[in-house]
């Protein structure tokens, strides 16, 4: 498990009014008409699965708890350091590159051990990365039927964050691979401990990778507040009790 402290952040500025109904579900339409696409085309080139992150482009910049330039950032070192492993194993292999908050996470299958020290040694040389996390997995490459179910994990968890009213969904990015469940996000230590009991408890998980960058209780009722979803209990504190008739 890997956490860090992130001591000083600033939430990203809203946009200018908010979108008309029509447009939002439009909105939403696209986005996913390209994730589909997306998906369908790393499965059929057999290569490369990129994080999810990086098909979201500014739709959720507003709901997000990185900043604007954080989350381009982000998006910039998933597309170079994709092409860049693409280049290096030359068609073979599955890598899911996954940056957030500028620590990367690679994922899948590659080859060789030397593919796998080289892959991220490739990453770390990217300018701005913070961070990497080398879960690669040395050995043939998952099957379509593999990475179609992966993705209906994700999407399970997502669900099961979206339906728990003590987390704030969109604060995590889930990546699975052989079944394995990755959750990065700037989150609280009580967000982190519930979204990874909430994601160990969906069927088909194997195991949970957590590898938040830790924000204390008054950071995120302070720089976050608008991704605060639920209010925050102090550490040692029982919630509030209705008082008797």
């Amino acid at each position: 498990m890997t956490q860090s402290i992130l001591d000083n952040d600033r939430h990203a500025a809203p946009p200018e009014g908010p979108l008309p109904r029509q447009g939002r579900r439009a909105l939403v339409r696209r986005a996913g008409l390209v994730l589909v696409a997306a998906l369908a085309a790393s499965q059929l080139q057999g290569c490369f699965v990129l994080g999810a992150a990086a098909v979201g482009g500014t739709a959720l910049v507003a709901t997000d708890r990185r900043t604007a330039g954080s989350q381009l950032e982000d998006q910039n070192i998933q597309m170079t350091a994709s092409g860049r492993i693409s280049d290096l194993l030359a068609g073979h292999g599955n890598v899911n590159v996954s940056s957030y908050n500028q620590q990367v996470l690679l994922a899948g299958q590659v080859p060789t051990q030397a593919d796998k020290l080289q892959a991220q040694q490739i990453v770390a040389a990217i300018p701005n990365v913070k961070s990497v996390a080398n879960e690669l997995v040395v050995g043939p490459s998952s099957s379509l039927q593999e990475q179609a179910n992966d993705t209906f994990i994700t999407s399970k968890v997502r669900a099961a964050f979206i339906d728990d009213s003590q987390l704030y969904s969109r604060a995590f990015q889930i990546t699975t691979s052989g079944g394995v469940v990755y959750l990065q996000g700037l989150v609280t230590q009580a967000e982190a401990q519930r979204a990874s009991s909430d994601a160990a408890n969906v069927s088909g998980v194997k195991k949970v990778v957590t590898l938040f960058t830790i924000i204390t209780p008054h950071q995120l009722q302070t720089q976050y507040k608008n991704t605060a979803q639920t209010p925050v209990t102090p550490a040692g504190s029982a919630p509030p009790q209705a008082a008797r008739p």
